[in-house]
């Protein structure tokens, strides 16, 4: 496995914690932390991955 998509592993693991962690809570402000972190780090994923694919297929260039 390639680095990238080992730290994207962890990252994907990090958040289902967090998402595992909030759903035990009964603190509704500390379950919206965890809920919110998931949802950033998801976010991070998507763009990380789609630099990624950027890398191996460049987009086309634009007409000018």
């Amino acid at each position: 496995m390639s680095d990238e998509i080992q730290v994207i592993a962890r990252m994907r693991s990090r958040a289902d914690q967090c998402r595992r962690l909030a759903a035990a809570l009964t603190d509704q402000r500390a379950c919206r932390a965890l809920l919110q972190m998931a949802a950033e780090v998801e976010a991070d994923i998507k763009r990380l991955e789609t630099l990624q694919t950027e890398a191996i297929v460049p987009p086309p260039p634009t007409a000018e």
